[in-house]
This record gives structure tokens, C-alpha cells and sequence, in this order.
């Protein structure tokens, strides 16, 4: 009975993603007009973009949302990334072509073309981009909602919280349509990312309180746990037998051209950017003891975007060609550099 019941949800799941490869096919043909508009969301919601180059410039206006924004992302990106490294699921590119591949296989009547932005060498499930996004956009309307409740006598809650759902809504559906047209991601790996956001920021919010007034070391004890589990669980696959960097070799095997991937896009490097921002966040603990400044707006932009352009040249001359240890441990220390001073030194 067990055994059936295993064989059904086996035989259920493989219908599902032969399915959702038509929703693939059918947005790379309807939608290629658009192309350049969702590369741009491919490229620029990116979480390693979205914490270099959005958050920093959405904080200008605001320390207090700033911290919010570099604490709740980092943490739903790490979770993200953990996720990915201790079980990867099949890409929509990998899964059709391994069907092709093989011979006794039911091959689906679907062609998808591949891009540059194809080329993802992490596991598909869930999606970074709409998980991220969904969290990124929830904060800033919930913000924005506040302060315009505050400032503007003629304020309807009611009626412009449904314009704000529908903006974050329409948003996010536009990320997953950009994920589903460059064939990174299945749907229900995009629908199932932005879930996994909510329910993960709302446990956020419900604890906020607690995890603000956390010390330092007890931030930077934990950070370092993280990191031994994910050492732990790369050890585990070893002796499993589970190759630890199947989804790298999935993305070298089936990518029309090797030099697409990138190394930003490796799971061991988007885990050890986050477990990075994190360990930023955790050296400027208590979050609770940073006091909001009444810093005028051009001091704070000219302060963050200096910190910004250094950052920037700072990740230009990463060391990409002097090994892997040289190359993740300078990412993890500009990360943890940068999230630091995003939450402690910019006032």
C-alpha cells in the first residue's frame, strides 16, 4: 500500500512538471515582445542585487525601514538558499531535456528556448527571486502605507489597501513571469516561493520584537551554527552517496554554452552571501539600541551612496581566479561588511 502510494505521488508529480512545461512554452510565445522588460526583473531582483543596489537606495529615506529590509530579506534568502543546498529540485530546461535524454520516457510535445539567464547552476525550488521580491515589496507598501496614513488627512485605509495589495500582487506576478520566460523556473516554483515569503516574514513580524533585542554574541553564535549545518549537510550527502553538487552539474550538462554560468549563481556561494549579510546583521546586534537620527535626506543619500560605489568597486575586484576558499571567504566578508554598515554606521 505504502509502495503504491509512493508510486502515485512519483507518477503525479512527473504529469505535473510535464504540464507546466506548456505554461513554460506558452509565455516564451506570447510574451517575447517584452523580453528586455523581464530580463531587467531576471538581472535587478536578484537578492545579491536587491541587497548591492535596491535596499541601499530604498533606505535612503528611511534607517529604520533599511534595517527591516536588510534583516527580513537576509534571513528569507538564507532560508532560501539552505533549502536549495539540501534539496535541489529539477529547472524546466534540466527536466525536459533528461526526458529527451532518455529513451523509455514520455517526451512532451514542447520546445523551450534557452537564454543567457538560463543557465542557473542552483536547484530550482523554490524561487529566489519571487520569495525575496514578495518580502521586499510587502515591506516597502507597508511603509509607504504608513506614512502616508500619517501625513495625508484624506487617507481612505480601506480603499488603498486594496491598491496596494493589487500593486505588490501585479509585481510579483510579473517576476514569476519573467522566471517562467527564461525557463528558470516551474510555476509551482514560483507560486510556492512567494508562500514560503509570507509565511516566513510573518513569523518574522510576530517575533520582532525578540530578535531585535537579541545580544551580539548570541546573533553571531547563531550565524555560526548555521554555517556548521551547512558544512554538516554536505558531509551527510557525501556519505549517502548524494553528489552535493548535482544541480552544478545538471547546469553543465545541459546549458548550450558553459561560459552563461556564473559562479554568483553557485548554491555553497549563495549560501555563504547570505550566512555573510547575516553575520553583518548580527555584529550590529542589539537592533534594538539603534536609535532612528533625524539625519537631513541629502546626508544620507550622499553617505549610502558613497558606501554603495565603494561597495561596488569592492566587488569588481573580487579574486575569482585565486580558488574557491579565497573566492567565498572574500564574499562572505564584503557581505558582512556591507550589511553592517547598511545597519550601524549609516545614521
Amino acid at each position: 500500500m505504502e509502495l503504491d502510494a509512493v508510486r502515485l505521488a512519483a507518477d503525479f508529480y512527473r504529469n505535473m512538471l510535464n504540464a507546466e512545461l506548456f505554461i513554460n512554452e506558452w509565455v516564451q510565445e506570447r510574451l517575447s515582445s517584452a523580453e528586455p522588460f523581464w530580463r531587467l526583473l531576471s538581472v535587478y531582483i536578484e537578492p545579491g542585487n536587491l541587497m548591492n543596489l535596491i535596499i541601499p537606495v530604498v533606505g535612503i529615506f528611511r534607517q529604520e525601514m533599511l534595517i527591516h529590509l536588510v534583516f527580513v530579506v537576509s534571513l528569507v534568502s538564507a532560508l532560501n538558499s539552505f533549502e536549495k543546498w539540501i534539496y535541489p529540485e529539477l529547472r524546466p530546461l534540466w527536466w525536459l531535456r533528461e526526458l529527451y535524454a532518455n529513451e523509455k520516457a514520455y517526451k512532451p510535445q514542447v520546445a523551450l528556448q534557452a537564454h543567457e539567464l538560463s543557465c542557473e547552476t542552483s536547484g530550482g525550488m523554490p524561487c529566489t527571486h519571487s520569495m525575496s521580491f514578495t518580502v521586499f515589496m510587502l515591506i516597502l507598501i507597508s511603509y509607504l502605507f504608513v506614512y502616508c496614513h500619517q501625513r495625508f488627512k484624506c487617507w481612505r485605509p480601506n480603499t488603498w489597501r486594496i491598491i496596494a495589495y493589487s500593486v505588490i500582487t501585479g509585481c510579483v506576478c510579473c517576476v514569476w513571469l519573467s522566471r517562467l520566460y527564461f525557463a528558470t523556473e516551474f510555476l509551482h516554483q514560483c507560486v510556492l516561493g512567494s508562500y514560503f515569503g509570507v509565511r516566513a516574514m510573518n513569523s518574522f513580524e510576530k517575533h520582532t520584537d525578540y530578535l531585535y533585542s537579541r545580544p551580539r554574541a548570541w546573533s553571531v553564535l547563531v550565524i555560526v551554527l548555521l554555517g556548521c549545518v551547512a558544512i554538516a549537510v554536505y558531509f551527510v550527502k557525501l556519505h549517502l552517496g548524494v553528489d552535493p553538487h548535482w544541480s552544478v552539474r545538471q547546469a553543465f550538462k545541459w546549458c548550450p554554452e558553459p561560459t552563461y554560468m556564473r559562479h554568483e549563481a553557485s548554491p555553497i556561494f549563495m549560501l555563504v552571501r547570505d550566512l555573510g549579510n547575516l553575520m553583518g546583521v548580527a555584529l550590529a546586534s542589539p537592533l534594538a539600541n539603534i536609535k532612528e537620527s533625524n539625519t537631513r535626506f541629502w546626508r544620507r543619500f550622499s553617505m549610502i551612496t558613497l558606501l554603495e560605489l565603494l561597495n561596488f568597486g569592492i566587488r569588481l575586484a573580487t579574486p575569482k581566479q585565486h580558488g574557491r576558499f579565497a573566492f567565498l571567504a572574500f564574499e562572505f566578508i564584503r557581505n558582512s561588511i556591507h550589511s553592517f554598515a547598511l545597519v550601524k554606521l549609516i545614521k
